[in-house]
């Protein structure tokens, strides 16, 4: 599934079409002919990615990778999803409450830009090993 796909497919499960997404998304600004982009295969510029993935509430990774996934599987395996849901997460189908810590992490890594937040993950992924 591209991304123009999988844009168009959660607003469509919002209730409007890809074209109106300016008009839903505060702050967001794109035209027909960046959407008609997408679609031809282009990729959405990565402050717009992430302006379109908060909204939704799902992950810029699943918006960018070309992965045969759904978004309700992408809501039902990834956690929180959106600003009015429980802080919890779904881990191998089960139910954690999130920490302070981890909380206080996905408050700071929601503020930094894609560039950051790829540093921050690999960081991340160093101090794991």
């Amino acid at each position: 599934m591209t991304t123009y796909e999988k844009i168009k497919e959660l607003c469509e499960n919002a209730g409007f079409s890809i074209s109106s997404i300016s008009k839903k998304i505060p702050g967001l600004s794109i035209n027909k002919a960046s959407i008609t982009g997408w679609k031809n295969g282009s990729k959405p510029r990565p402050d717009k990615i992430k302006a379109i993935a908060d909204y939704f509430g799902v992950t810029v990774e699943y918006l960018t990778n070309d992965e045969e996934v759904s978004v309700q599987t992408v809501q039902d395996n990834h956690g929180i999803i959106g600003h009015t849901h429980a802080p919890v997460t779904i881990i191998n189908g089960s139910e954690k409450k999130l920490t302070e810590q981890e909380l206080a992490l996905l408050e700071i890594f929601s503020k930094l830009d894609v560039v950051k937040q790829a540093q921050l993950l690999a960081y991340a992924a160093d101090l794991a090993k």
